[in-house]
């Protein structure tokens, strides 16, 4: 350890508890603490040179002496009684006018070499307090207090004392300015040292500023960068499930037609194409939710769920995938679960999401779904465990579980197939709910997936949406994919003109309940057409949703289908148009879409919800219970 360190640990020693957390204050009070250490020796010539000059030091000389040394009085006092900081700093000064005065006085009167310290005053009270009016008028005073009492002491005394003849102070004067000279420089010392120190912390600050403004702009790009990305695979995503559609639905057609025709292998080639089609379409699905996620647009349609009922309709759903590979299914509760405030649909992707993964990496073995609910600060979650048995995972492999098109190893993904997208939707999904997954493992012992779901919902506030302008570097990035989306919307576009089939013209056409089908999906059209005839309707096909007003007002259809979707007018609008209009208000809607919409569907007044590519026995149903004509046959 250094002198200065030393030193610097003497002063941290006298200094007081509650100055020690503002550095400005923390410095000041060290200034006074090094001043009243420092002063006195520096000063001590003074003293002695007059006990060796005057003949009678009794008793000026030992006034003199008390009060130069008394300086050191105040450091006990700070360490004492510290926290009167401000009042012990102003009796300082008006002990170091005094010593000037007394010293003045006794030797010179206004020539006194002992006048020069003075200008040594306002300094050190500089130091103490720094610069405000309180000090410049305190300072002031002191001054012109000391120099009119020394004028008084003139004029009533008749002249100044003179202990020592004048020609001898010569060498009191020089004594003198070399003290206060050195007074002077420790101090400046130090208070350069300070400022140093305050212009290299500013300086790094600077830097540091430099530093995070270059990571914010780096920052604002990356999100821009990600934000574009989610943006054209949300797009992309959905226009790749429009054909995807399509190819599920003609194979549906092809495949009742070989049904009906006793065509085995027929038969056999469709399920396999209706099943490559099925996963594929359940892929693009997993990248369309991620990507909605991180793009900000994925909505929650909160709702109360009863647990317990929810878990009874997941058991007839994941029984059946456990069997799959002869593992056993069960069910734990810690008792009635109750209910929570979330949205149903992604609550039961999320543990449907969990429950196939266990029964795909676990043989022979047991999934065991678990319900308990629990509080943390303050808080109270439901916790959904689904444990199982399998193959396990190691800790390397739980370090990017959750990562986009992640999976375990190669092998895993060799071996058992699968996008690795599974697990990411549904972390987001969970934390989307205000909740998240929390995965414990042993390798070749099992797994347990836990998604803890907030009871009173998510919270609801949110993060406002970025108006900041792209930097120039990413804006040309960004208008190339924007030209690469509208060339792919472009060329869409011509696709779906292309595809015939608009409105079917039947013999009993005016026997059949009407359907009014509207969707932008010219394929989806003539599929919806087709399927509509085999069970007995009579289907009229609209791409354009703003002529489907004047359509429903003249013919007056039995039910409308709207597809959500669509360019020109959203189907929340066209179903918003229908309600309000008193022509068309009675007439039963049901939405359709690729999503499932049915909670949305269900608060916005819709009869019902179809999911795309139709399923023709859930649209009989669905069809069923709001048209109260019975269809005609199919043809």
């Amino acid at each position: 350890m250094n002198v200065f360190q030393k030193f610097d640990n003497i002063l941290n020693w006298f200094t007081p508890a509650e100055f020690t957390l503002d550095p400005h204050v923390r410095k000041r009070v060290h200034m006074f603490l090094i001043s009243h250490i420092l002063g006195p020796i520096v000063a001590s010539p003074i003293p002695i040179f007059l006990f060796l000059y005057d003949p009678h030091p009794w008793p000026h000389v030992y006034i003199l002496s008390a009060s130069i040394f008394g300086f050191w009085v105040f450091l006990a006092l700070m360490k004492l009684i510290g926290h009167y900081y401000r009042p012990l700093a102003m009796l300082s000064i008006i002990n170091f006018s005094f010593a000037i005065l007394w010293g003045a006085y006794n030797y010179g009167g206004a020539s006194s070499p002992f006048l020069s310290w003075f200008l040594v005053i306002p300094l050190v009270a500089f130091f103490y307090f720094g610069v405000d009016w309180t000090t410049r008028m305190f300072v002031f005073g002191q001054i012109a207090i000391g120099v009119l009492a020394l004028y008084a002491a003139y004029l009533f005394g008749g002249s100044f004392p003179t202990h020592i003849p004048s020609d001898q102070l010569v060498v009191g004067g020089l004594v003198s300015v070399f003290s206060s000279a050195t007074y002077v420089f420790f101090m400046a010392s130090y208070y350069s040292s300070v400022v140093d120190s305050q212009s290299a912390l500013l300086k790094e600050i600077d830097e540091h500023k430099q530093t995070l403004e270059k990571l914010r702009v780096s920052k604002d790009v990356a999100e821009r960068a990600s934000k574009a990305k989610s943006e054209f695979l949300a797009k992309m995503s959905h226009e790749l499930r429009t054909p995807l559609n399509a190819v599920l639905g003609y194979t549906e057609i092809l495949l009742e037609d070989a049904e009906i025709d006793g065509n085995g292998t027929m038969i056999a080639d469709l399920n396999k194409i209706s099943a490559a089609g099925k996963h594929l379409l359940a892929m693009v699905n997993d990248i369309l939710d991620i990507s909605k996620i991180e793009a900000g647009r994925m909505d929650l349609n909160l709702d109360t769920i009863d647990i317990d009922r929810m878990f009874d309709e997941i058991e007839h759903t994941a029984r059946p995938l456990a069997a799959k590979n002869a593992n056993q299914f069960r069910i734990e509760r810690s008792g009635p679960l109750g209910t929570l405030r979330s949205d149903p649909t992604k609550v039961r992707q999320v543990i449907l999401n969990l429950l196939s993964n266990a029964s795909k990496f676990t043989q022979n073995g047991v999934i065991t779904l678990k319900g308990e609910t629990t509080e943390r600060k303050g808080r109270k979650f439901v916790d959904v465990s689904v444990i199982d048995t399998g193959i396990g995972i190691s800790e390397e492999q739980l370090a990017h579980l959750f990562s986009n098109f992640a999976q375990a190893d190669a092998h895993i993904s060799a071996v058992y197939g699968g996008t690795g997208l599974g697990l990411s939707l549904s972390q987001n999904l969970a934390r989307l709910m205000g909740g998240e997954i929390i995965v414990t493992s042993t390798l070749n012992e099992g797994s347990t997936f836990t998604v803890t779901i907030p009871v009173d919902g998510p919270d609801v506030k949110k993060k406002p949406k970025s108006a900041a302008k792209p930097a120039s570097g990413q804006a040309g990035n960004e208008e190339t994919a924007d030209q690469a989306l509208e060339d792919a919307e472009a060329d869409l576009k011509k696709r779906k003109d292309g595809f015939s089939g608009m409105t079917g013209h039947l013999q009993d056409h005016k026997s059949r309940p009407k359907v009014l089908v509207v969707d932008d999906d010219k394929a989806f059209l003539e599929l919806a057409e087709r399927t509509l005839i085999k069970l007995g309707y009579a289907p009229l096909c609209m791409a354009d949703p703003t002529g489907a007003m004047h359509l429903c007002r003249t013919v007056k259809p039995a039910v409308v289908l709207v597809d959500i979707l669509m360019p020109q007018m959203s189907g929340w609008d066209l179903l918003e148009t229908l309600h309000k209009d008193t022509a068309t208000a009675s007439i039963p809607v049901i939405m359709l879409s690729v999503v499932d919409e049915k909670s949305m569907a269900q608060e916005k007044g819709a009869k019902g919800f179809l999911l795309k590519p139709l399923d023709p026995s859930k649209c009989e149903r669905m069809l069923g219970s709001v048209v109260s004509v019975k269809p005609g046959k199919a043809a």
